[in-house]
């Protein structure tokens, strides 16, 4: 299967909590390629692709924080929300739901990173589509 490598950290809802982590990373000279948060009352759950997962994840780890390494697929499509739609149109027809997803934008076009129900469905039907499933990163 064509995935990515994505850290999931909890974070809790606390002044400083991001920078804390944030400033592990940078200390390392590790880049930041596509972040997303999504918070409760309590707490949050930062998403994270970075330069070198391998490293960010140990990092994180060595430094108290709660983390987790998931397989998300990463589609790059052209940048205009009719092609971002018609990905959605095409998972939702064939019965794949979209767990979770956020974008960044790279060299002109949209890298959507997805995690859905059933990865295996959601990458044949984005191939079907002649989309391009982002490979090589870390």
């Amino acid at each position: 299967m064509k995935t990515i490598k994505q850290i999931s950290i909890f974070l809790e809802n606390r002044k400083g909590s991001l920078d804390k982590i944030l400033s592990v990373l940078s200390n390392q000279e590790i880049e930041l390629q596509a972040a997303s948060v999504a918070d409760t009352k309590e707490y949050g759950l930062l998403r994270l692709i970075t330069s070198d997962q391998t490293r960010a994840l140990q990092l994180l780890n060595d430094n108290g924080f709660l983390v987790n390494l998931n397989e998300v697929m990463a589609v790059t499509i052209p940048g205009d929300i009719a092609s971002f739609a018609s990905v959605v149109s095409s998972l939702t027809a064939n019965d794949v739901t979209i767990n979770y997803l956020y974008t960044f934008s790279k060299d002109g076009k949209l890298v959507l990173i997805l995690k859905t129900d059933n990865m295996e469905k959601a990458e044949s039907v984005i191939e079907s589509q002649g989309l391009e499933l982002v490979q090589g990163w870390e």
